[in-house]
């Protein structure tokens, strides 16, 4: 008689599907689980791949199965988002400052991780690879950083920063010692291949991946989901070509976050849906990967836990000093230096490289690798419960108010052109890392755009290579819309495509209401009859000799506007002052009559950008005159704070 079991035809479970369904239930449970013992979820994560690993259940075969792979994606995504959040005008304010804790953070460990390697009777080189495994750090502890809204703290930055030169400077100490244990070649020679191998990889991210992806945004990458197999596949790209020239493949993971940084703005669309499958999949699966590795049995090898002990100790005790000595020399908070500790603390990728290349050149034994895995155990233990703890004291920074694109709120016209101010709007927008925010507004007794209408004034922002999704708003009138979805979305800019009759002010001497109502600037562009190119500032003679705070945003933006590449003329009646002309450079200086000038030789080409006309209003009007008969695209810049500084009656904007 045939068995209820036999008719089934049960069998144990294993392979793909299984070993990654065990993983999501690491990944869901282990988080929850551990948190009601008042330890940080990730410490879940790790207990999980402890649990489902070779060494207790045995779900995960002890070449890793799928786990491993898929946890060192995880890890080069780690990284990949690491380098895309990091937030360049912070670093760039502190670039000295992360380079001088890389080597902080660098030589402290190494010293320690030498002297605990000689004093537990290693050789010399062995020594110096302990050294070198204690003293590079993987970022493995950002995202709980992240979700305390700190990934633009100046610590965080400088720790970020920082991870690049300490993993490089490892990297070098390895190649040199495991040239030396193996007789080949020599130090030197492996110190340049490393050099060699970095220009590769930083030729191809910052070279050849800003262009390539730019081309790629505009034309065939215009979907949601193109640009996220993009970006997965140029990130693969980076680590693997990292591999191929002798460079850990997390180093190109970073510089590719790096190089695509501009361009996937933090606050868009685009970044939450890298993050959401980054935390829902492959930096989870990563933790977990890392816990499969560990035997629990080594807990209870005494000689193996005093080699994890003292090398534990070194590594935090050498990256506490290196913390430390940040709060008097940056004047960091006590709490901004726990951070940066736990950010520099936690030890995965590249103490797993130094560990079994030491294993496989013969300066390591297997004592000493499963005391790494201890030691990797310990650091994320430590850093994960730091980060949780200094992360909730430190408080968030504040709004840099200076980028003004951070946040543009692009006002899309039905029924006027809009390509001028869209290309406008990601210009400044990808100068200062931010994002577009386009905007339709459905005014009281109008009808709402269709879908077809929708999808065309979609490719308008996707021409510019922007990736924003248009939000339409219904409101009593347009002027009120726009004020609602600014204040909705905290917007730095507003810009917006001009009308002969509905966006200007009129002659009788009343500003405009939606400047007044705004407390941030607003841009009008009236499109020409060509895409512009060169930007032409004109300025009054009131304009130039005492800017006010129209001249100055206006200075900004053309500022701006030739960061990008394009050439910036400024025509003026009088010598401009100091602080509206330095901000922009080497730029070519006409002391003209700026309607004048215009008038004989201004192109089609030409994006005329003028101030508001509180004072020298005739200028104004007659320049936005000229440079509209002759074709050219006209800007103008008006300010809330503007109306406020002067007490003249405001004169106002004739097209």
């Amino acid at each position: 008689m045939v068995t209820a079991v036999e008719l089934l035809n049960l069998n144990a479970p294993h392979g793909t599907a299984w070993e990654l369904f065990v993983a999501a239930v690491a990944i869901v449970a282990g988080p929850v689980l551990i948190e009601r013992l008042r330890v940080p979820g990730l410490i879940g994560l790790l207990v999980g791949g402890v649990v489902i690993g070779p060494h207790v259940l045995g779900v995960v075969p002890a070449d890793g199965g799928v786990i491993r792979p898929f946890g060192d994606v995880g890890l080069l995504y780690l990284m990949f988002i690491a380098g895309l959040e990091l937030d360049l005008h912070t670093f760039a304010r502190y670039r000295r400052q992360a380079n001088t804790f890389a080597v902080m953070s660098f030589v402290a460990p190494l010293a320690l991780g030498i002297g605990a390697g000689l004093w537990l009777g290693y050789s010399g080189e062995a020594a110096v690879l302990l050294g070198a495994m204690l003293a590079s750090h993987t970022l493995v502890t950002y995202p709980i950083i992240r979700r305390y809204g700190l990934a633009a703290n100046r610590a965080v930055a400088v720790t970020v920063g920082a991870t690049l030169l300490t993993d490089t400077l490892a990297l070098v100490v390895l190649a040199v010692v495991a040239g030396r244990a193996t007789g080949g070649a020599g130090g030197a020679t492996l110190v340049m291949q490393v050099v060699i191998g970095l220009g590769i990889v930083a030729a191809y991210c910052f070279v050849l991946l800003p262009p390539l992806t730019r081309w790629y945004f505009i034309t065939i990458g215009r979907q949601r989901v193109l640009r996220y197999t993009y970006a997965l596949g140029v990130l693969l790209g980076g680590a693997a070509l990292a591999e191929a020239v002798g460079i850990e493949p997390i180093v190109g993971a970073f510089f590719t976050g790096l190089a695509l940084n501009r361009l996937v703005p933090s606050e868009g669309e685009f970044m939450e849906h890298i993050e959401f499958f980054g935390s829902a999949l492959l930096i989870p699966i990563f933790l977990v990967s890392v816990g499969t590795v560990v035997d629990p049995a080594v807990i209870v090898d005494p000689g193996t836990i005093g080699i994890a002990v003292a090398l534990a100790a070194a590594c935090l005790g050498g990256k506490l000093l290196a913390a430390a000595a940040t709060q008097p020399a940056f004047r960091f908070t006590w709490d901004e230096v726990g951070v940066a500790w736990s950010l520099s603390t936690p030890q995965a990728a590249g103490t797993l490289a130094v560990t079994f290349v030491g294993l496989e050149i013969g300066l390591f034994d297997s004592s000493t690798v499963n005391a790494a895995m201890l030691v990797i155990v310990i650091t994320l233990l430590v850093s994960s419960a730091a980060a949780s703890w200094f992360g909730q004291r430190v408080p968030q920074p504040p709004v840099d108010t200076s980028r003004i694109g951070r946040s543009v709120l692009l006002y899309v016209a039905r029924d006027v052109p809009g390509g001028r101010a869209a290309s406008l709007a990601a210009r400044l927008a990808g100068v200062d890392g931010g994002v577009i925010r386009p905007v339709v507004v459905v005014p009281r007794g109008d009808e709402a755009p269709d879908s077809d209408e929708l999808e065309q004034l979609a490719g308008v922002i996707a021409d510019t290579g922007s990736d924003a999704d248009i939000e339409v708003h219904h409101d009593r009138t347009v002027a009120d819309g726009i004020l609602h979805a600014q204040a909705s979305r905290d917007s730095s800019l507003v810009i917006a495509t001009a009308s002969d009759d509905q966006w200007l002010p009129s002659l009788s001497g009343a500003s405009h209401s939606l400047v007044r109502t705004l407390d941030v600037p607003v841009v009008f562009v009236r499109p020409g009859r060509e895409s512009p190119g060169r930007v032409v500032f004109v300025l009054g003679p009131r304009q130039a000799f005492r800017p006010g705070a129209s001249s100055q945003v206006a200075a900004e933006i053309v500022a701006r506007l030739g960061q990008t590449g394009l050439d910036v003329l400024v025509v003026a009646a009088i010598r401009p002052a100091a602080r509206l002309v330095e901000p922009l450079g080497d730029v070519e200086v006409v002391v003209a009559d700026g309607p004048e000038w215009l008038a004989t030789h201004a192109e089609p080409t030409d994006q005329v950008v003028t101030p508001s006309p509180l004072v020298d209003g005739g200028v104004a009007s007659r320049a936005v005159r000229c440079a509209s008969e002759r074709g050219a695209t006209a800007v103008v810049v008006a300010s809330g704070a503007a109306i406020a500084e002067t007490a003249e009656e405001t004169v106002t904007l004739a097209w």
